[in-house]
């Protein structure tokens, strides 16, 4: 779940009184984004297996068409959500060259990340992917160097450098590797971290910064808009492999399932709306990570998924190197400056 966050997101916001419902809501959140996106994950395991509904494709296109749907049935009762469409004050143009220039590229990223990440579902577990997503980061600063939104420090490299040894353990010690998910899964996470370099090009500018929701209402129609245009070329034009489409009574079997599973989706991305409302883009991030966490217990000790020692350490590291990671993006130290003032006051108080 981490992802670029503008230096004005990513500001530290001066305290402010909080109602007592508000510190309910901020309390909430965190488990309310942990299940729904746990619950996401592993209703997409579910689906892909081989005689359920391993249709990744008809899968990502019944997420674009409903949540658009969704969205825009919000859009009408709760027009304050959608600040960046409704609000005169943040208002985005949705011209046809933005559309073209900005949205495009992301909703394309976008589209292919989910199927990519949906269909190495079929070949590796849970667990095994998760750490494979922990890697994003050492992609996106990658990409970011080479399209100057970031500048060069040793001492993110040194934490990406601890970043790329922990996820290679975590490959090195799978019990049941997979070279075809592995490819699958790394080609998703490069899209997804295209998608996120995007976002930070071009709708984080004046004029032209998208909230969540009013995200999902512009990007999920064109990705599915772009994936149906594949399904229709494998119909009527030459047949591609990896746009395998159910029968019908595929979907009047799994419809409930199907449905469930899209309103998740949904559920989540609002969600993420209203905790980047209450809360910052750094505690999303931090939460996404122990939400990762969860991910991985649940899967060795609940679904017992074989998970080797060697990949156990491999994800503590990856853990640790995220937090340092944040860190580091939040404060410019490995360790919040909350925790080395603390630290500072007890030497002082010892030496008294």
């Amino acid at each position: 779940m981490a992802g670029f966050a503008t230096s004005e997101d990513a500001a530290v916001s001066q305290p402010k009184q909080q109602t007592r419902q508000e510190m309910i809501i901020c309390c909430c959140l965190p488990f309310i984004v942990i299940t729904l996106s746990t619950g996401l994950i592993r209703t997409n395991q579910y689906l892909m297996k081989e005689h359920h509904f391993p249709y990744p494709f008809v899968l990502v296109i019944g997420h674009c068409v409903f949540c658009s749907l969704f969205a825009l049935l919000l859009l009408w009762c709760q027009p304050k959500m959608f600040p960046a469409l409704t609000d005169p004050d943040r208002k985005v143009e949705l011209s046809l060259s933005y559309y073209i220039n900005a949205i495009l590229p992301i909703a394309l990223c976008f589209a292919i990340s989910l199927v990519l990440s949906n269909m190495a579902y079929k070949y590796c577990t849970v667990a095994f992917l998760q750490m494979i997503k922990e890697g994003n980061i050492i992609t996106i600063y990658i990409m970011a160097l080479l399209v100057s939104l970031d500048t060069f420090s040793y001492t993110e490299v040194g934490i990406l450098v601890v970043m790329v040894a922990a996820t290679w353990s975590c490959v090195e010690g799978e019990l049941n590797f997979s070279l075809l998910g592995f490819v699958v899964q790394g080609s998703a996470s490069t899209c997804e971290a295209a998608k996120t370099i995007f976002q930070a090009l071009v709708l984080s500018g004046k004029g032209q910064k998208l909230d969540p929701l009013s995200t999902v209402l512009v990007v999920m129609p064109m990705s599915g808009l772009l994936l149906i245009s594949v399904l229709l070329f494998n119909n009527l034009v030459m047949e591609v492999g990896f746009a395998k489409q159910p029968s019908w009574s595929e979907i009047v079997e799994w419809k409930w399932f199907l449905m469930l599973n899209i309103v998740n989706a949904f559920g989540l991305n609002v969600a993420i709306a209203v905790f980047l409302k209450y809360l910052s883009p750094v505690t999303y991030i931090l939460v996404g990570n122990l939400k990762d966490i969860v991910v991985v217990c649940m899967s060795a000790y609940i679904i017992h998924e074989a998970i080797s020692l060697t990949q156990v350490i491999g994800f503590t590291m990856q853990v640790l190197c995220v937090f340092a990671w944040t860190s580091y993006k939040q404060y410019g130290s490995v360790l919040p400056k909350q925790l080395l003032h603390s630290k500072s006051d007890a030497e002082g108080v010892k030496d008294s």
